[in-house]
Parts: C-alpha cells; structure tokens; sequence
C-alpha cells in the first residue's frame, strides 16, 4: 500500500521517537546478521556515495561545520525518575505520533520505537542563510540507530521509496515528488534521512572519513559524548545581519547523568552590542533571602541584585541600554523624579537579593483541565498566594523609598489602606496586593486575602522557613553556594496538589526536588551564563509526556479543520443548489400567486462508503464514481461539489430523511431538510467522530444551522 509522507512530518515524529524512547527499558538485541537493503525500485540520486560499512557514533555522521546538532544517546537514565507505567505511556503516544505523521502501521511504529537506540539531527554548514527554520530544514538530516534491524526494513517497504544499491532510496510525497533522501546502514543498523541529496552525501563521506566529523568542531564537548546533548552556533544560525550575535556566540546543552538521574547543564555565550553584560555589574550570592521564605513553597526563584564593588544600579540598567534602545538609567531616574526620588535613593536601599515564592493552599487541590477558564482561573487564584522578599541595605533608604510609593499610590487609588509601614489594596474576588516593610526586606504579596496573610506572617522565622524544609536542604546540599539565579521545584509538594493524570505523572518522578543554578561570567563582550542542576530533568520528562500528547492532539485537530472547513463547504454547495433550482423555476414563469416549489438537491451516496480507519482516502476522478455521481436533481454532481485531494474522514449529503446527527444529539432538519456531514475514526480504533450542519426549508427559504455540530472530536 503505497503512503504519501512528508520530511518535516517523519522528522518531528522522529525527533519525538528520541524525546520519548531514551530512557526506556532496553530491549533485547536479536542476533546479528548483516541485514539486506530494500530491493532496488529506481535509482537513488548520483552524487550519494556509497554508504559506509560501519559507523561507531552518529557524531561521525555530522560535518564539522554543522551550525546545529542535536544528540540524544541510548542512555536508559534518561528518564530513569519517571516510573515505567508514565514511560510507557509516553512511548504509546509518541508510537501513535509516529504512525500518523510516517503513514507506517501502528504495530510497526510501536516496534521502531520500542527498537530505537539512539538518534542525532543535525543543519550543516550549508544551512546558515539566517537561520530561518525553512533553511535548516532543507539542509537537515536526521540519523538513528535501532536494536532490531528487521523493524527498519519492514518499515522501508512500507513506505513509498525508490531504493538503489547499497542501502541508498529516495521518499516520494503526495504529488510524487521526492521529500527526503536517505541511506540504511545495514550493517551499523543506522538510518540517515535528509531533505536533500546534498546533506545526505556530505554525511556519508563523514562516515566514511573522508570529511572532518563534529568531534573537530569548536562547538562539540568530549567530555559530555555519552550525554543528551545540543550545540548551536548562534552566530551562523542568525545570518550576517548587523545586529545579530557576533562569531563565538553559541550554546550547548547537555543532560549527563549524576547518580543514576540525569542533571541539567546549559552554557550560553550570546556577544554583541545588543546583549547585556550583566556579568560585569553583577555579583553571585548565596539566595539567604530565598532560605528565610517560608516552608511550603511549590516553587521558588533567587535573584541577585548584588553589585560588585565599584558598581551601582546605574552600572546595572545600563547593561540592558541595547535593549531598551536608549538610556535605560536615565529612563529609570526620570520616572522616580516624578515620585520625589533618585535613584541613588533606590540604590542605597536595595540590597544583595530579591526571593519569589509560590504558594499553594495544600488544602485545595488544583485542577488543570480547564484552569484557564473563567471561572477556574478565579478558582485557582483564591487558594494561592506569591510572596517575594526584597533585601534592604539602608534603613533609612528603606524607610524614604517605601514611604514615596505608598504616598504616590495613595494619590492614584481610592482603594488603597496605608498603615505606617505597610500597605494593602483590594483585588477582585477575595484577593489583596500588599507590601509591608520589615527589618532588611521589604515583602509584596499578592493573592487569596487569608491564605497570602498566614504565607506572609511566617517570613523569617526559623522553624517556619523554607531552610528547615528537609527537601529543600537535600536539593541546596548539592548546588554551589553563590551564584545570580536560583530555582527550587518541590516536586512532592505539586503532585500533592494536582488531580488526575497531571498528579500520576508528577508523583511518578519521585519526591526528590529540583533545583537549578545559573551563574553569569564576567564577559564584556555581551552574555555568558551556564546553568546548571539536578531534577530538571524529571519534570521535562514529564513535561514531555503532556507535549507529546499535545502534538498528536495538535495533528489530530489539523486533521479536523479539514472536516470542519469541508463541511461548511458542502453546505454551502447545498444551499447554492437551492438557490439555482429556485431561480431556473421563476425564470420558467411557473411563480403564479405564490413562491416558486423550491427543491433541495436529493440525497447522494457516501464518499468513501465506510469511515476511513486511520488512513487517507484518495477519491476516484472517474466518471460515476465518488464524487462524480448523481444527476442534475440529485447527489454530488447536483451539488456541484467535490474533492480532489486525500482526506480522512467520511463525507455525505443526505435530504429529507436518515439523518446522522440525531443519534449523537444533533439537530434533526426534518422531511423539509438536510444534512451535510463528515464522519472519521482518525485513530482507528473503530469510534467515530462525527461534525454535521443542517438546513431547513421555511417559508420557502432556506435556513441554516448557525454552527457545526460536532460529537466526539478527537476520534
């Protein structure tokens, strides 16, 4: 059976199979034989060299001059906090992905997922021309290596190729033009698939030594090999425009594994006029605001407002002049003259630090599905509280710049209650915006009026605070003590909170916390940082769970705007029929005392006559069939209606009688109506989705149902 793929499609389904698969339970290797190339169908493009016998690394399938690489190792650590039930889960999804996008078979897909063993993606040189996505896409190539071998052939005669000698084939897409260009590595169980014929070449003769490979690259981190990693030339990626990071900027991100869970360690280097240096004006510190906050923070930030010697908050706004497009300080001092102040005040008063915590009422669960609607987002609000705490140096400087704001919002709100040294302003729905300042800090809250006063009434005390949580002293225990940004994630206390499936897969990864640190360098050429820490992981991995099932939920609704736009047509193409019938017969004259009978056009027969199951039906072109039935008065060829291209749904037109709608709690048009629908099982599991919209005679007019009806969506 012949399918008609996409490259973009098999590379995010590809990139999705890596996310998922890594981690995952390592299966059995069958016995090793050199595996066959598919049989030759055409010819594979001349400049393809032919393929290697062995590769040892995917990195020596990469150029050295790849502006991106991405490599995601066999490593079965990588989801090693996440339970197996949550990782099975998340194969399942990425399997289904990976049959929809490819058009393979969902027991095949399951395979090739269960068999992967690694992968690597990678732009080479050729794809700096502005870094657009289009342009790496059509210099990029993806290699992946799998445990079973069998799995990958079975999937190359499934797919549309053209196949030559040695393992080389080419992919046809849905007009028969070639999409992606590709070689199976028999021996090595490699696959490389690339937009174009050109990367794929490059490739192999990198595989085959011929080239430099990645290893000779500034951008590659030996010493991170066996780790997930990703490394981008920043510079080459932008293009050459002006304002864009300068040559040595790049990133690189890694997840090596500590422990037997992997951590986090991003470097970033981004030089230019238009980045700040924040590393020459500020210093590191060791969060002590953060450790005073009190216990039972789902989440909390450190922040280091701590200036070097010799600097001020002068010296710091100026770093972000680039990006505020003028001078940054002079902006600031402007707007604190209009409140009596300078900012030499505001610079006396701050402190090293600032500290954020978010709170939740343990008492009230928190219900994701639908939290941003109305009237859950009102809901979630009423429980919970933010707290930040802004370190003081001076108290007199304190005492003049808390006095200045509470004087200039007393002025501008009527709703205001200032008390010496504090203030308070009523929000909507039971929630307060506060400020009270205390001895070296200055505390704003915002939140659930009650909840918000018990969170703020713990501040500073030691028995209370967040320092004598034993999570967060595990997760302080492993990081460095000084650094400019902190956060801690205390992932037993937010699977505590949440409900349902979100509760499962937060709870699965285990209670340790998660904490990442990021330090600046002092680079005046622009922003260097590297961040580091341990957790972070285990909440991407369940992260990736929920974006994988928001990418098929993604696809799948790509897939229902072609019921819903086809529909919406269909109605149209009746409601036109209606019109010409009507216009033909008072053109006959045969309007005498009254309106005209107007007719609909009689039912026509189902295209396809069964629901799709998961696949694409090509309509037929020829005479009498599909949408090509019907007469003047009745069917498709009355509607004037039809459709060219592969869909995935059923489509029908039914008048008078046998409506779909109905069954499901739709509108019923009666003896004097019609229906129009669309009818699918996108994941072939034999439940239908079903979007219908009706017409009705009244009056001798023809009235249409405001909207679509739709049952079941997503199937």
């Amino acid at each position: 059976m012949s399918r008609r793929v996409s490259f973009p499609g098999v590379l995010t389904a590809a990139g999705l199979v890596a996310l998922a698969s890594c981690g995952g339970p390592t299966a059995a290797t069958p016995p090793s034989r050199p595996a066959e190339a598919p049989s030759p169908a055409g010819s594979a493009p001349s400049t393809v060299p032919a393929p290697p016998r062995r590769v040892e690394s995917l990195v020596d399938v990469i150029p050295r001059d790849a502006v991106l690489a991405v490599s995601v190792p066999g490593a079965d650590a990588l989801l090693a906090g996440a339970a197996p039930a949550v990782r099975e889960a998340l194969l399942a999804e990425v399997a289904a992905v990976l049959a929809g996008q490819s058009g393979l078979s969902p027991d095949l897909a399951r395979d090739l997922t269960a068999s992967f063993d690694g992968a690597a993606v990678f732009a080479g040189g050729d794809a700096a021309r502005g870094g657009a996505v289009g342009a790496l896409l059509e210099h990029g190539c993806a290699a992946a290596r799998f445990r079973d071998g069998a799995a990958v052939e079975r999937a190359l005669k499934e797919l549309p190729l053209e196949a030559s000698e040695g393992g080389a084939f080419s992919i046809r897409g849905d007009k028969d033009s070639v999409v992606a260009h590709g070689a199976w590595l028999a021996e090595s169980r490699v696959a490389l698939l690339c937009a174009r014929p050109e990367p794929l070449a490059r490739a192999l003769r990198v595989a085959e030594r011929r080239e430099p490979s990645f290893r000779t690259s500034a951008l590659f981190q030996a010493e991170r090999a066996q780790d997930p990693w990703l490394a981008a030339d920043l510079h080459r990626l932008s293009g050459s425009g002006a304002a864009g990071p300068e040559p040595g900027s790049r990133l690189f991100m890694a997840l090596p594994v500590r422990q037997g869970a992997p951590a986090l360690h991003v470097e970033l280097a981004v030089y230019g006029p238009g980045y700040p240096a924040l590393g020459t004006v500020l210093a590191a510190t060791d969060h002590g605001a953060v450790a005073k906050l009190p216990a039972g923070a789902l989440m909390t930030l450190g922040l280091s407002l701590q200036r070097p010697p010799g600097k001020t908050l002068s010296d710091v706004l100026g770093a972000f002049d680039g990006l505020a497009g003028g001078p940054a300080a002079a902006a600031a001092a402007g707007a604190l003259a209009e409140i009596g102040l300078e900012l030499g005040d505001l610079d006396r008063a701050l402190g090293g630090e600032a500290a954020v915590g978010i709170y939740r009422d343990p008492k009230h669960k928190l219900t994701l599905a639908g939290s941003l609607a109305g009237g859950q987002r009102d809901e979630a609000l009423r429980h919970s509280a933010v707290l930040i705490a802004l370190a003081t140096a001076d108290e007199a400087a304190q005492k003049k710049v808390f006095g200045a704001v509470a004087a200039q919002m007393k002025r501008t709100s009527k709703k205001l209650r200032v008390k010496p040294g504090s203030l308070a302003q009523d929000l909507e729905d039971g929630n307060e915006l506060r400020a009270e300042a205390r001895q070296g800090f200055v505390l704003i809250g915002a939140g659930d009026r009650k909840y918000l006063a018990q969170v703020a009434a713990r501040f500073g005390k030691e028995k209370e605070s967040l320092a004598a949580s034993p999570s967060f002293a595990e997760a302080r225990a492993d990081a460095k003590a000084a650094s400019h940004l902190q956060m801690y994630i205390d992932r037993q206390a937010l699977a505590g909170l949440l409900d349902g499936a979100a509760a499962a897969s937060f709870g699965a990864l285990g209670g340790s916390p998660t904490l990442l640190s990021l330090a600046l360098a002092p680079s005046d050429r622009g922003l260097e940082l590297t961040l580091s820490g341990h957790g972070g992981v285990e909440i991407l991995g369940a992260g990736a769970a929920l974006a994988v099932y928001g990418v098929r939920r993604y696809i799948t609704s790509a897939k229902t705007a072609e019921a819903k736009n086809t529909v919406l047509a269909m109605a149209r193409s009746a409601a036109g029929a209606f019109e010409r019938a009507a216009g033909a017969e008072g053109a006959a004259g045969t309007q005498r005392g009254g309106p005209p009978s107007r007719a609909l056009c009689k039912s026509a027969t189902p295209v396809p006559a069964a629901v799709p199951p998961g696949t694409r039906y090509t309509p037929s072109s020829s005479p009498g069939k599909d949408f090509n039935q019907g007469d003047d008065a009745s069917g498709w060829r009355c509607l004037r209606f039809g459709v060219e291209v592969p869909f995935y749904y059923q489509y029908d037109y039914r008048a008078g009688s046998g409506y779909k709608g109905p069954a499901r709690g739709g509108p019923d048009p009666g003896k004097d109506g019609f229906e129009v629908s669309a009818e699918g099982d996108l994941d072939g599991d034999g439940e239908t989705s079903l979007f219908t919209r009706t017409g009705k005679i009244v009056n001798g007019k023809l009235v249409l149902s405001p909207q679509i009806f739709i049952s079941n969506e997503q199937e």
